[in-house]
């Protein structure tokens, strides 16, 4: 099994579809989600984002973090490993513009 290090990354939409997909895991493999940092740039506003995960290889949604408030100008960060498998998909849904998601990848084919 051959493992890579990548990073994944997006500015985050107010809608809660497809687009908000920022980082899927390779179809021949599975996937752990080192880190997860959610930035606001926005200088005037707070912003309430939720994550979510699939748990049946890019379906259905599970809430990993709901309504977590991030201040203005400051980042959240999700430093505890998230495994995805074949296909797994990893969502991130902004309260408002001007926030952005990187994300830390170690993939596993």
């Amino acid at each position: 099994m051959a493992s890579a290090f990548k990073n994944a990354g997006q500015a985050n939409p107010t809608t809660d579809d497809a687009t908000a997909d920022v980082y899927t895991a390779p179809s021949n493999g599975t996937a752990v989600l080192h880190a997860v940092y959610i930035s606001n740039t926005n200088a005037s506003q707070e912003a309430d984002i939720d994550v979510k995960v699939t748990i049946d290889g890019g379906t259905t949604y599970r809430s990993l973090l709901s309504g977590i408030k991030v201040p203005q100008n400051n980042t959240f960060i999700l430093d505890k490993p998230v495994n995805l498998e074949a296909n797994d998909k990893i969502r991130v849904v902004s309260s408002i513009t001007n926030t952005d998601t990187f994300i830390s990848v170690l993939e596993n084919t």
